[in-house]
C-alpha cells in the first residue's frame, strides 16, 4: 500500500513519499532546481492555483505573522500542497503510520488505514508553520 493518495478530478495517483509526491505535482526536476528555481516554480503554480479560484496568496518568508487560513500558502513545497488540499483542489489520503503530513494532527482514536487530509488541511498548515 502507497503512503500517500491523491484524488484529481477523476485521476488517482500513488505516490510513496513527499518527494514523489513533488515530482507529481510541482515539477519532475524540482529537486535539480536552484533554490531561486524552485521559488520561481512555486510562486508561478501558487498563482495560477490561485488566480482560478479567487483566492489570495500570502508568501510567507521568514516571517509567519502574516500567516492566514483563508489564502494560499507560499512558503515552500509542503505548504503549497497543503494549500492544495486546504481548497479541495486535490484529495490527499495518507497512509496513517506514514507521519508525512499526519505528523501535524492529532490521529489518536483513528482506525482507519488512511486519513484524508482534506479535513485536515489548516491544522496541518498551522502546525508546520509554528514548528519552523
Amino acid at each position: 500500500m502507497e503512503n500517500l493518495i491523491v484524488i484529481e478530478g477523476k485521476e488517482k495517483y500513488k505516490f510513496d513519499n513527499l518527494e514523489s509526491l513533488v515530482k507529481g505535482f510541482i515539477n519532475y526536476n524540482y529537486y535539480n532546481m536552484s533554490e531561486n528555481e524552485k521559488k520561481i516554480e512555486l510562486e508561478k503554480k501558487s498563482i495560477a492555483n490561485a488566480i482560478i479560484r479567487k483566492i489570495k496568496v500570502i508568501k510567507l518568508e521568514n516571517d509567519f505573522s502574516n500567516f492566514d487560513e483563508n489564502a494560499f500558502i507560499l512558503y515552500d513545497e509542503f505548504t503549497y500542497i497543503v494549500s492544495l488540499i486546504k481548497f479541495d483542489i486535490i484529495v490527499l489520503l495518507e497512509k496513517t503510520d506514514a507521519n508525512i503530513f499526519g505528523k501535524y494532527i492529532n490521529k489518536e482514536g483513528m482506525t482507519d488505514n488512511y486519513i484524508i487530509l482534506n479535513k485536515f488541511a489548516n491544522e496541518i498548515m498551522k502546525n508546520y508553520i509554528e514548528n519552523r
